[in-house]
C-alpha cells in the first residue's frame, strides 16, 4: 500500500477545488508560460457546491519534459498534518505545443470526505533545461461540511484492506487509446498508447473506495475536462518519476485507494480504463 499516492490524489482534487483567490502566480517575466489567468466559479468553493475552474496562458516553446517541484504544508482527512517536499521529473511525447493553452475543469462537486483540507506553499514547474515554466503559490482552506459523517461504509474488521499492487488496464478493443500499457520500474512510471482521434473534450469517471483505517468512503464522480489545443491523434508516451528529495512522514493510520478510473471523449465513448490500487504506479497515473 502506498499512502503517499492516495494523499497526492486527494489533495490534487481539493487543490483544484480551492483555487482562484486562494492561489496566485509566483512566476517571473522570464517564465515560459506567459499571461497566466485562473478563474474559479464560484469563489471560494465549498464542499457540496458545484464549481468550475478555468486556466489559460501562452507557451513560448514546446514543453516535452522537466520537473515538478512541490513544497507544501498539508492537512487533510483529519489524519494528515505534514510538510511535503518532493521533486518529480516528467517527460511527454508529443510535447505540449507552443502557443495558446486553455484548460477548463468542471462543473463538478468535490466528494464528501471527512474533515477540512488546508494546503499552503508552492508548486514550481521547470523544463528539461531547468528553466522556469510556471510557479503557483497556494493558500487553500476548504472547510469541512457540517454534515460530515465519520464513515460511509464500515469494514467488518479493523484489519487494513489488502489491495493488489499496480494498475491493470481494463480498456476495451473499441477504446480510442489503443495498445495502452502502464509499467513501473525503480520509481518511474511509463504510460504508452496510440490515440485514434484528436481529444480535446473529456470526462474522467472515478469509481473508487478510499479506506482510512477501518473506515471506507466511496468516491463516485465525473470530472468534465476541456483542453485546447487538445491531445493529438497518434502515438503518446508519458513518464513520471522517480521522485527525489521526498520529505514526508507516514500517518499513524492506514490509507488506501482502489477502484476504476475511466476516461471518455466528448461523444461519451471510452478512451481508456484503468483498474487501480494504492501504489505509486497506479496513483501516479491518476495524478498526472
Amino acid at each position: 500500500m502506498s499512502w503517499r499516492s492516495a494523499i497526492c490524489m486527494l489533495c490534487a482534487w481539493n487543490f483544484l477545488g480551492a483555487m482562484a483567490q486562494s492561489v496566485s502566480s509566483c512566476g517571473a517575466a522570464g517564465d515560459h508560460l506567459k499571461d497566466v489567468k485562473i478563474t474559479l466559479s464560484p469563489d471560494p468553493i465549498k464542499k457540496g457546491t458545484p464549481w468550475s475552474l478555468s486556466l489559460s496562458g501562452t507557451m513560448d516553446e514546446v514543453l516535452s519534459g522537466g520537473n515538478v517541484n512541490a513544497d507544501l504544508s498539508i492537512k487533510a482527512l483529519d489524519v494528515i498534518n505534514k510538510a511535503v517536499k518532493v521533486t518529480s521529473p516528467f517527460s511527454v511525447s508529443p510535447g505540449l505545443q507552443a502557443g495558446a493553452q486553455s484548460l477548463t475543469i468542471g462543473p463538478l462537486t468535490l466528494p464528501s470526505l471527512p474533515g477540512s483540507v488546508v494546503a499552503s506553499g508552492t508548486i514550481k514547474i521547470t523544463n528539461a533545461k531547468n528553466e522556469p515554466v510556471a510557479c503557483v503559490k497556494l493558500d487553500i482552506n476548504v472547510p469541512a461540511e457540517i454534515s460530515d459523517e465519520a464513515t460511509e461504509e464500515a469494514s467488518a474488521s479493523h484489519e487494513a484492506e489488502v489491495t493488489t499492487p499496480g494498475a491493470t488496464v481494463c480498456s476495451q478493443p473499441s477504446d480510442h487509446l489503443k495498445n495502452l500499457a502502464v509499467s513501473s520500474s525503480a520509481g518511474k512510471t511509463t504510460v504508452t498508447g496510440t490515440l485514434d482521434e484528436l481529444v480535446s473534450k473529456t470526462a474522467l469517471n472515478l469509481a473508487l473506495k478510499l479506506k482510512i483505517g477501518w473506515l471506507t468512503h466511496a468516491i463516485n464522480m465525473a470530472i468534465p475536462i476541456v483542453y485546447t489545443p487538445g491531445l493529438p491523434k497518434g502515438a503518446l508516451q508519458l513518464t513520471v518519476g522517480p521522485k527525489a528529495n521526498l520529505e514526508v512522514e507516514e500517518p499513524e493510520i492506514d490509507v488506501s485507494v482502489s477502484g476504476t478510473v475511466k476516461l471518455d471523449d466528448g461523444n461519451a465513448q471510452e478512451i481508456m480504463c484503468l483498474d487501480v490500487s494504492s501504489t505509486d504506479a497506479a496513483m501516479g497515473v491518476i495524478t498526472i
